[in-house]
This record gives structure tokens, sequence and C-alpha cells, in this order.
């Protein structure tokens, strides 16, 4: 009987746990694992290496490369184009404002003004991944992308299983979702899927818009504010057009291959 290779096995379980969520540090992959931090430590050097795992840049976390484990490569947006805009568009809302990109299973923030924020929101955001079925930001994505882009994001979650897989597996509450959000022209947030951010105490609430490049979504940009500080007429009236403006700003000044 041939013997199976447990180090390989330790290998692919800790693979399994960093793929099930959007982002994962050691302190939680020795818990759910059992294994110490230092084969931890040996495993995620390999996956690195290898291509699998990627590291935050302040080193605080792993996640799945989405180029190799899901044949998605995330688009690259020039920061010399998306930060002028990014701060164009603070001066005129005042709100902080995100921009993100789908990166696997979940988006990923590569430029926001919340260091700027008038309260304070979980200012070190660059890097975060938000989930696709709470965040403005990604039912956004959801409802612009591709069917064919949408069925893989979906199918994905499904696998991955979670919270989000039992939830995108009910189709009546994701159509309307999807139906909602192309219809509005706007993605909302669940008001505190985060958690309270807010000096205040109170939950966030925020909408996202996506930015079209060649007939494609390619990212998405949202504004943020606590909770019942906003209401539906300056949504429609300020916030929802200068969003839309600064979205077709960085659509015209982006040179990506499509």
């Amino acid at each position: 009987m041939v013997k199976s290779i447990q180090s390989l096995q330790r290998g692919l379980d800790v693979l399994d746990l960093i793929k099930s969520r959007s982002a994962v540090t050691l302190t939680d992959l020795h818990r759910d694992s059992g294994l110490s931090k230092a084969t931890l430590l040996r495993i995620l050097q390999t996956l690195q290496e290898s291509g699998w795992v990627t590291r935050d840049p302040k080193g605080f976390s792993y996640s799945i490369d989405s180029a190799r484990a899901f044949g998605h490569q995330p688009p690259t947006l020039e920061d010399d184009v998306i930060s002028p805009v990014m701060a164009s568009l603070h001066k005129i809302l005042s709100w902080p404002s995100d921009i993100a990109v789908r990166d696997g299973l979940s988006m990923r923030i590569v430029e926001s003004t919340r260091s700027s924020a008038p309260f304070v929101l979980n200012r070190d955001a660059v890097g975060y991944r938000p989930a696709f079925l709470y965040s403005a930001v990604g039912r956004t994505y959801l409802a612009f992308c591709s069917e064919s882009e949408r069925d893989d994001i979906i199918n994905g979650l499904k696998s991955k299983g979670g919270k989000e897989g039992r939830l995108v597996s009910d189709k009546q509450w994701l159509d309307r979702i999807i139906s909602d959000t192309a219809t509005n022209g706007y993605g909302q947030r669940v008001p505190g899927y985060w958690g309270v951010a807010s000096t205040e105490g109170r939950k966030i609430e925020a909408i996202a818009v996506p930015v079209i490049h060649k007939g494609k979504v390619i990212a998405c940009l949202s504004a943020a504010w606590p909770e019942n500080s906003v209401d539906l007429n300056e949504i429609r009236d300020s916030i929802l057009p200068n969003l839309n403006d600064a979205a077709s700003r960085l659509s015209e000044k982006l040179k990506l291959p499509i």
C-alpha cells in the first residue's frame, strides 16, 4: 500500500484554511489547524515561494493568490491616476471613499481617503478584502460584471462554504440584490457587517458605483458615512452623481489591457 505524504497533507490543509477566508493571520491558522507556529511559518513560506499564497505588505495576514487559485488576475490600477481622482472626490464629498478591485472570492481595497475622514472608519483599510455579499463594492461588482464572471464568483462562494456560501445559495435573495443594485446604479453596504466603526459608535452605511473600462467593470468606487447621517435625497442629488463622475474620470485615464 502506498503511503501518503503527511507533510504535503498538512500543507494542503493549511491552504484550504486560507482559501476559506478573505485573509488569515498566523494566530488564526495556529488556532484552527493545531499546528505549531514554527511549522506554519515553514508551510507559509513554501506556499508563498510557489505562488499560492501572498502576504500583506505589513506582514499581518495571508491570502490566496487569485491568479493561481481562481484563474483571475486583479487589475493593477496606476497610483498616479487613481490618487488625484480620489483626492478631488474627497474635497467635494468630504465623506471617505475607497476604490476596490476583485481579488478572487472577495474584493480588495487598493486606495482610500479614510485617513482624512471626519470620523474614525477603520482608517488602515488598504489591503482589506470586503465580502461580495455584504459590502457596497462587492454587491456592485456582482451586479455589473458579466454573467459568466458572476457565475464563477457564485460557484466559488458556494464551494467555499461558510456563511457566504449558504447565503449565496438563496437564489431569490441574491437575484433581488443584483436586480436592485443594477436598477439603482449603485450597491448598498449592509450596515455594521464590519462592526461599529464610527467615532460616535454608530454603524457605517456606504454605497458604491462601478468603474467601467471598455465595457467591463474593473473596479468599484464607494463612499461611506455614519448610519443615518445621509438621507436618500443627498445620495441621489450629491453623492451618487459625484461618485459616477469620479468613476468616469478613472475609466478615461486608466490604461489597461482588456
